[in-house]
């Protein structure tokens, strides 16, 4: 132990007295001491900015706004509270100078201390990106805000609930204010009757044919958002019937709230003055289609003929698509009345082809007749795009390092807006390890790859399929791609992929994938000398790893509840079936071509092929407290059976447990299977044995928010993966129903998100709570000697579910 001493002086802040400060530190091996003194410096150091004066910087009439805070009081029991307090904070809640977390109002001090004396150069660039105005008291008019949430409370059916402000100023002359709103909740007005008054119009009959499912309900709390969805809900049943200048503004609601009982009797009816065209039904007289170019020298260019196809006029610039393509895509129809859906549909379809940069659709009143002519307006995306793409990635293996992707498509390369691309991607890769500061040159891994994809905005199959739905455009999807990877001091591995498939949608919820025939050939191209003593002892993994082919088809299911929808609760299934080499199989046994009293598995081009299924399913359930604060849950489960001509899964379809996407407070690949531990013969770090054909997890987070795009979370994990069958060299890792709960690896820790505009970043710090296997005579390692060192650092890009 050595003890050492030093000076810190404030010279941060101008105008401020200097003071120095003596600390005695000490430098001990232990690391959670080193990082214990490092957490105090850096406090430190955030205390001297923090106590730097931001305020001498205003005017003698400004005062600094520093926060906001709500407090709920009165009854407890409010339908939907989380999303009315929600409602509120959105009116009464201001962003602050507090956007870094850890550094209050450093965006304020640089501001103020850092401001350039040039147009350009670091010092501009740093205040203009991360310098930030002071939020002044009378630009957040806490009053004005404090009206219009009294306006909000009462049009969520508090009446009698009331809300006061109060301003706290602190701070060298009062020049700092936070405001506190108190919300005092009372029981909210219900519906007791509501009923529509018709009159002798058409629109009052349809509109009162379709009462019985009518949002508003007798019982439910009175709320104003209702009665804007009840009308959105009624005027689209109009405007699908042909009522096509009719708008939800013409409805009108009249509420009584003098019966007492806090009930409310909510009557409907259209508005009296209204545009005669509301109450008339239109019909589709003409639909025209102009496909224009994006060219400067043909903007304004008129083309010379046209085309009539399904009814349809088409006309192009430079004609870049068949007719055929585009008019089949669109679901209004000459003759037919006009309607809301289809045309949504339409202008849906045709921005889902991923072939136009812009896609409108306006309506011409025909003289004073009951017809319209639609006119269908698209600007195509130029044919040929390039992208590159360089990040720093991370995966769930916990490989993070840089990459690149560069790509040129067609986007239109048979004229039916099929996009053709080539990529080319490489990187390389090393797995992180916290707390050490070398690497191990086995776990670092370089990677190269190409693939051709072809997209077709529609389905290609031998015979006609009806695409029930109008809205989504279903997709057929065929690629062929080649990828080698290098373990470096490990092993070579090259990769040959070939896949056709389909991907669909068939509701806002429900997504579908089909990959029809997907082949992988697997090749070990150069192994080590140490890698091929590992393989030795542990057999079953060898066989995993063996040239073979992968030949099969897989099944995809999504359901999600509706996203567009603010709901408290959210759904999300995900379950994926994956089989190989049952059609070879069958073919090699009618054919004869395999011995059925051999051991030998059958080969195809000298290669033995997979076979086995696999099921998978990824469950999710998050609970919304409000936009920016919810408990998020996953379950996942999967299991992969090999049988006839496989003995173990292929290595590349096994499952593994760890790392940031899964049980945070392990490396990635370093549970199971079972209670099953490496020996210590095992190079330090391949994880290649820790692998099983079943897995379990599941995983809680907690979500909050803690500044300006900056978010916390609490989480817990739980785990393993199991074998099928009992492997020698891996005792202990084969599921049994009766030991598989006790083998079940925790973790817990806590995270940080910076949401960035397009993607967040995420760090998180676990520490294993339960190990499968025993250390000291238990598996808790609160009982043994360095539980709190025994830390995981992961840093990821996204949620890890």
């Amino acid at each position: 132990m050595k003890a050492r001493g030093f000076i810190i002086r404030n010279k941060f802040c101008p105008g401020m007295k200097t003071w120095e400060t003596h600390i005695l530190s000490t430098k001990m091996s232990f690391p959670s001491l080193q990082a214990g003194a490092l957490v105090a410096k850096i406090a430190l150091a955030i205390f001297i900015l923090s106590s730097c004066s931001n305020v001498k910087y205003l005017e003698k009439d400004e005062t600094l706004y520093t926060r906001t805070w709500f407090s709920v009081k009165g009854i407890t029991r409010i339908k939907n509270k989380p999303l009315k307090v929600y409602e509120l904070y959105l009116v009464g809640g201001v962003k602050t100078n507090r956007p870094l977390l850890l550094l209050p109002r450093m965006n304020l001090y640089i501001y103020n201390h850092w401001k350039p004396s040039g147009k350009w150069g670091p010092r501009h660039y740093l205040h203009r990106v991360f310098g930030k105005p002071p939020v002044l008291l009378e630009d957040v008019n806490p009053d004005f805000r404090l009206k219009v949430m009294k306006q909000r409370i009462a049009e969520m059916g508090h009446f009698d609930s009331d809300i006061k402000l109060s301003l706290k100023y602190f701070g060298k002359n009062d020049k700092k204010v936070r405001a506190k709103y108190h919300v005092f909740f009372k029981p909210a007005y219900t519906y007791r009757n509501f009923e529509f008054i018709k009159k002798d119009t058409r629109v009052d009959s349809i509109i009162n044919s379709s009462m019985a499912k009518t949002i508003i309900k007798s019982g439910n709390d009175y709320w104003l958002k209702e009665m804007k969805e009840e009308r959105e809900r009624l005027n689209l049943i109009l405007q699908n019937q042909g009522y096509y200048f009719f708008n939800p503004n013409y409805l009108l609601f009249n509420a009584d709230t003098t019966i007492g009982n806090k009930q409310v009797d909510l009557t409907m009816v259209v508005k009296d003055k209204i545009t005669e065209n509301a109450y008339n039904k239109y019909y589709i007289r003409n639909i025209g289609i102009f496909v224009m170019s994006d060219k400067e020298s043909l903007k304004d260019a008129i083309p010379n003929d046209s085309v009539f196809l399904d009814n349809l006029k088409y006309k192009s610039i430079e004609n870049p698509f068949r007719p055929k393509i585009i008019t089949q895509t669109v679901s209004l129809k000459p003759g037919e009345q006009y309607s809301l859906t289809d045309h949504e549909n339409t202008l849906r379809y045709l921005q889902g082809m991923g072939a136009f940069k812009s896609a409108n659709i306006s309506f011409n009143l025909v003289d004073s007749s009951n017809q319209l002519d639609a006119q269908i307006n698209l600007v195509p995306l130029k044919p040929v795009q390039t992208s590159l793409e360089v990040n720093f990635a991370t995966k769930s293996n916990d490989f993070l390092g840089p990459s690149a992707e560069v790509s040129i498509g067609h986007m239109n390369v048979f004229r039916g807006a099929e996009r053709l691309i080539l990529s080319l991607d490489g990187g390389f890769e090393w797995q992180k390890r916290s707390r050490k500061r070398e690497y191990e040159l086995g776990l670092n891994s370089y990677e190269i790859g190409t693939q051709l994809k072809l997209i077709v905005p529609r389905f290609l199959l031998p015979f006609n399929v009806k695409n029930e739905s109008h809205r989504y455009v279903p997709k057929t999807l065929s690629s062929i791609g080649f990828r080698t990877l290098k373990r470096v001091k490990y092993y070579s591995m090259n990769l040959s992929q070939a896949k056709f498939g389909y991907a669909w949608r068939s509701t806002r919820k429900r997504e579908y994938k089909v990959e029809a025939i997907a082949i992988d050939y697997l090749r070990l191209t150069k192994t080590s000398t140490e890698f091929e003593k590992f393989l030795v002892q542990y057999p079953q993994v060898a066989t995993s790893f063996q040239e073979q082919f992968i030949i099969g088809s897989s099944f995809s299911y999504i359901y999600h509840s509706n996203p567009l929808r603010k709901k408290r609760n959210k759904f999300y299934d995900n379950p994926i079936l994956d089989l190989s080499g049952n059609l070879i199989n069958t073919v090699y046994a009618i054919g004869g071509l395999k011995d059925p009293n051999s051991d030998e598995p059958a080969k195809l081009l000298g290669a033995p092929y997979a076979q086995y299924v696999k099921l998978t399913n990824d469950f999710r359930y998050s609970y919304i407290f409000n936009e920016k604060r919810q408990i998020a849950t996953r379950f996942l489960a999967g299991i992969g059976i090999p049988y006839n001509n496989s003995s173990v899964l292929p290595y590349v379809k096994q499952y593994f447990a760890g790392g940031s996407q899964g049980i945070r407070a392990f490396y990635a690949r370093s549970i199971g299977p079972g209670n099953y531990q490496p020996s210590d013969t095992i190079p330090s770090g391949v994880f290649l044995d820790q692998s099983g054909e079943i897995k379990l997890e599941a995983n809680l987070e907690y979500r909050f928010p803690l500044t300006y795009k900056t978010f916390g979370a609490l989480f817990v994990d739980a785990g393993n993966v199991w074998l099928l069958n009992d492997d020698p060299s891996r005792p202990g890792g084969k599921f049994r129903l009766n030991t598989f709960l006790d083998q079940i690896a925790i973790g817990a820790g806590l995270g940080l998100r910076i949401d960035i505009q397009y993607f967040v970043i995420r760090l998180d710090v676990g520490v294993p709570i339960r190990k499968p296997f025993k250390v000291n005579g238990s598996n808790w390692i609160s009982q043994n000697p360095g539980f709190w060192g025994d830390y995981i650092i992961s840093f990821a890009i996204g949620y890890p579910f």
